[in-house]
């Protein structure tokens, strides 16, 4: 009778060790598939991110050259004009802070970062100054006109350089 006991616990392990094996060979399966459903998704989200970051800087592009196009167009002087066409010119420029910031989200980082901080902040700077000389009825604008069309043009060859 104990030998019969030893042939129906070795079957047992014979049969467990199938078991384990095709569990180890399932799960190796469903480790592998889901590695290649990982990468095709990261893969999928890469390219997203970089034709998203793409969109944002030719549209930062198209806004720094409207906005080079109002400063040419305004004259070394304050005219009726100058007002309107300054407003414009701070609009783009915030327009292009808004992309910038929505390129910094979607990236999750400062990765996305099309232009610096610095860049902006001394855009704002001379078209704050440029709106006081405006305003205190200066007779020449033309000296902060040159700086904001200098530093514009600078931010246009930065972005077309990326």
């Amino acid at each position: 009778m104990m030998y019969h006991n030893k042939s129906v616990k070795m079957n047992m392990n014979v049969n467990d060790l199938k078991i384990q094996r095709r569990v180890l060979c399932f799960l190796c399966v469903a480790l592998l598939v889901g590695c290649v459903v990982m990468g095709t998704l990261m893969g999928r989200n890469s390219a997203y991110r970089n034709q998203a970051k793409q969109q944002f800087s030719q549209r930062m592009i198209s806004a720094v050259a409207s906005a080079i196009d109002e400063v040419n167009r305004m004259s070394g002087v304050a005219a009726s004009n100058t007002t309107a066409r300054l407003a414009r010119v701070r609009q783009y420029v915030y327009h292009m802070d808004q992309l910038n910031e929505l390129s910094i989200q979607l990236a999750g980082g400062e990765s996305g970062r099309l232009i610096s901080a610095n860049a902006l902040n001394t855009l704002f700077n001379d078209l704050d100054a440029f709106e006081a000389l405006v305003q205190g009825s200066k007779s020449s604008t033309m000296d902060i006109r040159t700086q904001l069309l200098d530093h514009l043009t600078m931010l246009q060859t930065a972005l077309i350089g990326n």
